[in-house]
């Protein structure tokens, strides 16, 4: 029997070394900049084949919570303390104002994990570089970055996420070397504070490629019954990844970006409202998709459901949680609509930006 607790080895997904893989002719067109911003010039691509799924049914649950409220820090209200569901999976997913400050970064989710758990929360949902913040929008780069600090929060957060017997996906930045580029990240906490699996970005913007190596595989596991995987942002605009993740059976996409501090509205305001549920409806799959909410925030975190439709989301420019159970089922009057899904190319492109060959980039559970 496999533990709860540790990966399944046989959800892995892993890859040959990119530059040995066979790459298809890249498309003309422009990337975009940390989705925040312009076109720009094409970059390296890679192509791999992963495997095979889908599933749901269910409930829903409510909106919303936590953070110390400041004049700078409106917040929204908070989910009604409940306890943990017996069967099924309870996800919260938070919002608050990413900074480049890892050490106010970490209280803010230290304080969601424990609101999560009152909520009855199995699992803690952050956005992408949460904690660390995120190079290019929160702080200019990683140069003289304190690589020792985000260590030491990280593992005061894995140590409470033990104490609190609490899944945890964290947004992070993993460091490989003084040389290499790190990778933008999602590290999988397991409730015994253990690092399960870690999710690199695969689909780096310009912006991205400035300062973080490319993603190589995907990040599946099965909790409580639910099969998730695991996306990072730009990710959305591809529509491949959502496709190879619904080929390995998941049922369940748990997709972190970073569509803030922007100077005001524009197309990202709709832009990813739109596309997860697409992508969801494309796949019969659900997601939980998370932002920061630091103004000028595009949009407020959701849940998206298979029949396009969102379950719940919270307001934009405020921290903020949702709770919400899974399996779950379609919205009243819906339905699916995608009766055969695409397959997957042999030889699709599933990295945009360059990955290195560090082993710590190669070992998805290597320490932070």
């Amino acid at each position: 029997m496999i533990s709860p607790h540790k990966p399944d080895p046989r959800l892995r997904c892993d890859v040959a070394p990119w530059a040995a893989r066979r790459r298809r002719p890249q498309p003309q067109q422009p990337a975009m900049n940390a989705m925040n911003s312009v076109p720009g010039e094409i970059h390296h691509g890679m192509s791999r084949r992963s495997a095979l799924g889908l599933g749901g049914a269910a409930f829903a649950a409510l909106a919303v919570p936590d953070v110390v409220a400041t004049a700078a820090t409106p917040i929204a209200p908070f989910p009604p303390e409940a306890p943990r569901p017996e069967n099924g999976l309870r996800v919260a997913t938070c919002q608050f104002p990413v900074s480049g400050d890892a050490a106010e970064n970490a209280r803010q989710i230290r304080d969601f994990m424990r609101r999560g758990v009152k909520s009855g929360a199995h699992l803690l949902h952050t956005s992408e570089a949460s904690l660390s913040g995120y190079a290019g929008i929160d702080l200019p780069s990683l140069d003289g970055y304190n690589w020792e600090l985000l260590r030491r929060e990280t593992a005061a957060i894995r140590a409470l996420a033990k104490e609190l017997d609490l899944w945890l996906v964290l947004g992070s930045t993993h460091y490989l070397d003084v040389q290499t580029k790190p990778t933008n990240c999602l590290y999988l906490i397991g409730p015994d504070g253990g690092m399960v699996d870690r999710y690199d970005k695969s689909m780096c913007t310009r912006g991205d490629q400035k300062h973080y190596s490319a993603g190589h595989h995907l990040a599946v596991q099965d909790i409580r019954g639910v099969r998730i995987g695991l996306a990072i942002c730009y990710d959305i605009c591809w529509p491949q990844i959502y496709m190879a993740y619904r080929e390995r059976g998941v049922t369940l996409m748990l997709h972190s970006f970073h569509n803030a501090r922007g100077k005001g509205e524009n197309c990202l305001d709709l832009l990813n409202v739109r596309q997860v549920p697409t992508r969801c409806a494309d796949n019969r799959l659900w997601a939980v998709a998370n932002n920061s909410s630091q103004p000028y925030s595009h949009w407020g975190s959701f849940v998206a459901r298979p029949d396009a439709t969102l379950a719940q989301q919270l307001p934009i420019n405020q921290a903020g949680m949702l709770v919400h159970d899974f399996p779950d089922g379609l919205s009243k009057g819906g339905w699916y609509h995608n009766e055969r899904p695409l397959r997957l190319r042999d030889d699709e492109l599933m990295t945009w930006g360059q990955p290195s060959q560090h082993p710590r980039q190669q070992d998805s559970r290597a320490e932070p």
